[in-house]
């Protein structure tokens, strides 16, 4: 299972974007700059990241949203504390290109530069995801069984392949981590991925969306539950 595609942040209102857009960066943070014009807006070209400047964009710009230090305290709304590298450039490059859908992200992402995305990243990645959410134990004990072994009777590959038992993730194979991921976001993001017609071939999401295929929103119930409480 390949957790690096669609995420739209769900529960944001348009409203709430133009609040957050027209209130910039609280003094302290620095500001973020305009992205280059042209080329390939997935293509991100940067210097050295800087952490220290990704903390200040962060309680700047994405603390309201993402919590203290990346940890969400929002069911409907991800953690970003030790998210890898590459998804998280992947992401906001495409927020920015509005290559993915979310009026929050699309105006919060049209005003950082490839040089704050980097600095972002390099200040997420390290820190250590949030602590696990509550989960109904008879849904987290199905999804755990999903997650370790999937169900080759469906034709289901267990999440594990890629992600890890950790479900920390791969960062030299772009594959996300989901270790306590936000349970409404995580449910979200699965239907996001199974329901899709395509992802116009893009590797990632598209993996995604075949893996999950065979299974039913039960099982995506069961799957959010684990994912969210993993440890």
């Amino acid at each position: 299972m390949y957790m690096s595609g669609p995420a739209t942040m769900q529960g944001h209102s348009s409203m709430q974007a133009s609040t957050m857009q027209a209130q910039g960066s609280p003094s302290g943070a620095p500001p973020p700059t305009a992205p280059a014009a042209g080329g390939n807006p997935l293509a991100l070209k940067f210097g050295p990241p800087d952490a220290a400047r990704g903390k200040a964009l962060h309680e700047g710009v994405c603390q309201q949203c993402h919590g203290a230090g990346g940890v969400s305290t929002k069911a409907d709304v991800p953690g970003l504390a030790g998210q890898i590298t590459p998804y998280l450039h992947l992401q906001l490059a495409a927020f920015r290109a509005k290559l993915r859908p979310s009026a929050v992200m699309q105006g919060v992402a049209a005003r950082l530069s490839d040089q704050d995305i980097a600095d972002l990243a390099a200040y997420y990645t390290p820190l250590q995801p949030g602590p696990a959410w509550k989960a109904d134990a008879d849904a987290r004990a199905r999804g755990e069984k999903l997650f370790l072994s999937g169900d080759a009777g469906r034709n289901v590959v267990a999440c594990q392949v890629c992600h890890g038992a950790d479900g920390r993730g791969v960062s030299d194979n772009e594959v996300a981590s989901v270790t306590n991921l936000s349970p409404g976001y995580g449910l979200n993001i699965l239907h996001e991925f199974r329901d899709a017609p395509s992802f116009g071939g893009i590797v990632a999401p598209e993996a995604m969306r075949i893996v999950l295929k065979p299974l039913s929103d039960g099982d995506l119930k069961d799957l959010a539950a684990y994912l969210s409480s993993m440890r």
